[in-house]
């Protein structure tokens, strides 16, 4: 019996000419929106912090679709990070139409044993680095940018041993609604914020503690959506949505990309 309600593919190269940035873009859930943009016609500038092996493999599979791929090393705690990644996307290709702040840092602390180390590791990572991008970025913004912000359940639901990491989500929500505001009119651009749950990517299979694994298994049996842990293609097809022309009249929006897990 066939679907009565069949999926509809992505519009054909409905990014063509466009110019995205991908941070965090090497592996993961990173390298998913990297190549679900290619394949609707962007060319691709991603960052990546120590695995340059990773990302030469996702420009690789981006250059496959027929799209253009730079990629190079952008650490949260370099400064000068921001201005170089925008320059080098400037060089090549003249402006940014499309910025994903995708890179991020999360150990999990109990509030006893946090550091101001730690505490400066994620926010670097989660909030510094992205305002100054966007900042960065803002003289060479294309005719109608798009800007996503990927936060996460933490910033919602509470955990316990997530002080910095949550309230660092929390505050990129929280940013996304004033770049909203001060981006929207004066640059057309629209600002949005996706809030996923747990991602089958390689690294949360292979670093998450067994217990927390167990955990989420459970879990998982409860989201509405499905009785399963997301894919990295769930989220990377609602994150091409919102740099799409189609999400024109949503901005200042965090919208849910974990399955109904946690409603934002």
């Amino acid at each position: 019996m066939s679907n009565p309600f069949p999926v509809e593919k992505a519009s054909s190269l409905s990014l063509l000419n466009k110019v995205a940035l991908v941070t965090g873009g090497s592996r993961g859930l990173g390298a998913g929106i990297a190549r679900e943009l290619a394949k609707r016609g962007a060319n691709i500038l991603i960052t990546y912090n120590s695995a340059k092996g990773e990302a030469e493999k996702v420009a690789q599979a981006i250059e496959e679709y027929g799209r253009q791929c730079i990629f190079m090393q952008g650490r949260s705690s370099d400064r000068d990070a921001p201005k170089r990644i925008i320059e080098s996307g400037v060089q090549k290709w003249g402006k940014i139409d499309i910025i994903v702040n995708n890179a991020g840092a999360g150990d999990d602390c109990f509030l006893a044993d946090l550091t101001h180390e730690l505490w400066d590791n994620i926010y670097d990572a989660n909030i510094r680095m992205p305002t100054f991008l966007v900042q960065a970025a803002m003289p060479y913004l294309g005719p109608a940018p798009r800007i996503v912000n990927i936060s996460s359940v933490a910033a919602r639901n509470g955990s316990a041993q997530m002080s910095a990491y949550a309230s660092s989500k929390a505050a990129l929500e929280g940013i996304t609604r004033v770049w909203a505001s001060e981006l929207g009119q004066t640059h057309n651009a629209t600002v949005n914020c996706v809030n996923p749950g747990p991602i089958a990517t390689d690294m949360w299979l292979r670093d998450t503690d067994p217990e927390v694994l167990k955990f989420w298994d459970e879990k998982m049996k409860e989201t509405p959506a499905a009785p399963r842990i997301a894919t990295v293609d769930d989220v990377a097809q609602i994150v091409a949505f919102l740099a799409e022309e189609g999400s024109r009249w949503c901005t200042g929006s965090v919208v849910n990309a974990n399955g109904g897990l946690v409603p934002v």
